[in-house]
């Protein structure tokens, strides 16, 4: 079980971040819980009574008790080091003051479910519960997706072309390079490599997609594939 807080006193940023990470689980296996408070006093009696969470996101700009006092009685008098805490503010000008109480991160308003979810992926990681990622190249870039993100992959000349749920990006490759869990992905096709969780309906000669993408699959793996989509 994953627990998460979200304190602000806007409720309407609670419930932002609460739908991203509602979605961001709706393809993961893991057990999570996720509560919201309105004020700094309403954590801090949760947490006095002996509530444990892995990842508080943190409004600094809380009526009475703000976030900094919260995330210093966390540390200090909870002696807490185990939480991870990201703040969350308008502003951008509070370092020094955040520096002893060692957040994940600090999530400037307006933010993105892209930076939510950085941020909820790296707390996972540090708390044992590691995302799966593919890592490419693309220049002297270095580019991270989750798996459950990844539709499929499809190869074109001597490119790769990762598609996901948002979009698609290239990087130079062959598909017979990929080193992809077999329990999520599979290849269907000398030019496709899908991921089994993205699939709708299946033939003896094609997939569909949960996009409506229709995949061919080609003779030379139609046995394997059969076997492995319906196991």
């Amino acid at each position: 079980m994953f627990r998460i807080a979200i304190c602000d006193d806007n409720g309407t940023v609670c419930s932002a971040i609460e739908n991203i990470i509602d979605d961001f689980f709706k393809t993961e296996t893991m057990h999570y819980e996720i509560d919201s408070f309105q004020s700094g006093e309403e954590l801090l009696k949760e947490l006095d009574d002996h509530e444990k969470y892995d990842l508080i996101y943190l409004d600094i700009e809380l009526a009475r008790l703000n976030g900094v006092e919260v995330g210093r009685y966390i540390r200090e008098k909870l002696l807490d080091d185990y939480t991870q805490i990201a703040f969350i503010s308008a502003k951008s000008s509070y370092a020094l003051e955040l520096f002893q109480i060692r957040p994940i991160h600090f999530l400037v308003k307006p933010f993105t479910p892209r930076q939510v979810i950085g941020i909820l992926e790296k707390a996972m990681e540090l708390q044992g519960h590691q995302v799966k990622i593919f890592s490419y190249k693309t220049g002297k870039a270095e580019n991270r997706i989750p798996y459950k993100d990844i539709m499929y992959f499809s190869s074109e000349t001597k490119k790769i072309i990762v598609h996901t749920r948002n979009g698609s990006d290239s990087f130079y490759g062959k598909l017979s390079e990929l080193n992809l869990p077999d329990t999520e992905f599979v290849q269907i096709h000398k030019s496709f490599i899908i991921n089994k969780q993205y699939v709708t309906r299946f033939k003896f000669d094609s997939v569909l997609l949960s996009n409506n993408e229709e995949l061919p699959i080609s003779r030379a793996y139609r046995k394997t594939v059969r076997e492995n989509l319906m196991s």
